[in-house]
């Protein structure tokens, strides 16, 4: 394991633990508040927990078919098989520090058997053309008022732009003493710029580019309706603007990892946005936590039902007996 993953791993867990800690503390400390956050997550009917799980499949099932749809059009996989590499990467994404499950979501759809599959980079830069999905999330703040939600999404990540810019400089450094070392590995730098210009070719491509985004809004959607049904479920039935203002918040809260599958802040960043749109503390906690649980739930359920699917594909058939 190399030494950067290792130490991001035990910042995760040590964040984690101490988010444990101070919910622990809490509960112990606001014992009045800790019976009406049980009082509520009891409440929710057990209907409503079922359409939630669904939704959320509806919701994984958009997300897939997004990135089917922005893959390059010679060698796509077929719509399972990027639905295993993307389900299953996104089970990495809950239990491994710094979007690993990206990584491997690349090696699955490059080394897919039985299909002209993408190669490395082109794949690679299909999975970076999918990160568009925030920018959907962008649409729907503007679609519904929230200017202020952009602007504040805007100034959180200047410092990760910073960082690109530096990261930029660095590669082009490296390039350049490529190219004055091993000329020949500037050649080989240019295939695979090429091929990974080709892997986000569908930026380009307006009906592809469109599809990609309708799935992406989709997939949004879904994830409101799960959150309208919890709202209404408890007596707090809200608006669009308002469950998108808590998508917002939740999404600028878990921008940056610090626990292991965002336990805490998930929750925390959740019920923030719903508190904002007057949903008393408990029941927006309530909220925030099964929806986080069933969002778990259905990525786990999801990756092992595709798992056992692309196991069963690859089970040889079975030898006649003699006779």
């Amino acid at each position: 394991m190399k030494p950067g993953v290792g130490k991001t791993r035990n910042r995760l867990l040590l964040g984690s633990v101490a988010l444990s800690g101070g919910v622990a503390i809490v509960l112990v400390t606001h014992q009045d508040q800790a019976h009406a956050v049980w009082h509520s997550l009891t409440g929710v009917p057990v209907a409503a927990l079922g359409l939630v799980l669904v939704l959320v499949l509806c919701q994984l099932s958009c997300q897939a078919l997004r990135l089917w749809a922005i893959l390059p059009r010679h060698g796509r996989l077929t719509v399972g098989q990027t639905a295993y590499a993307f389900t299953l990467g996104e089970w990495l994404n809950i239990f491994a520090p710094a979007r690993a499950g990206d990584a491997l979501k690349v090696v699955l759809m490059s080394r897919t058997p039985g299909a002209a599959a993408p190669s490395l980079p082109k794949a690679t830069g299909a999975v970076l053309a999918d990160k568009m999905d925030g920018g959907s999330l962008v649409l729907l703040c503007v679609a519904t008022g929230l200017v202020s939600v952009i602007r504040a999404g805007a100034e959180a990540r200047l410092g990760g732009a910073r960082t690109a810019v530096g990261a930029g400089a660095g590669v082009a450094l490296l390039l350049l003493g490529t190219w004055w070392a091993r000329p020949h590995w500037l050649e080989r730098l240019v295939v695979l710029r090429r091929e990974f210009v080709e892997g986000l070719a569908a930026l380009k491509d307006p009906v592809r580019l469109l599809t990609s985004v309708s799935f992406s809004l989709g997939a949004w959607l879904a994830e409101l309706l799960a959150l309208r049904a919890f709202c209404t479920s408890l007596g707090f039935p809200r608006s669009g603007p308002q469950l998108v203002l808590a998508l917002a918040a939740l999404n600028l809260g878990i921008s940056v990892p610090i626990s292991v599958a965002n336990l805490g802040v998930y929750e925390a960043g959740l019920a923030v946005g719903l508190t904002r749109s007057g949903i008393p503390f408990a029941p927006a906690v309530a909220i925030a936590t099964l929806h986080h649980v069933l969002q778990l739930l259905g990525t786990n359920l999801g990756a092992a039902g595709l798992s056992l699917w692309v196991a069963g594909r690859r089970v040889p058939d079975a030898v006649p007996g003699e006779g």
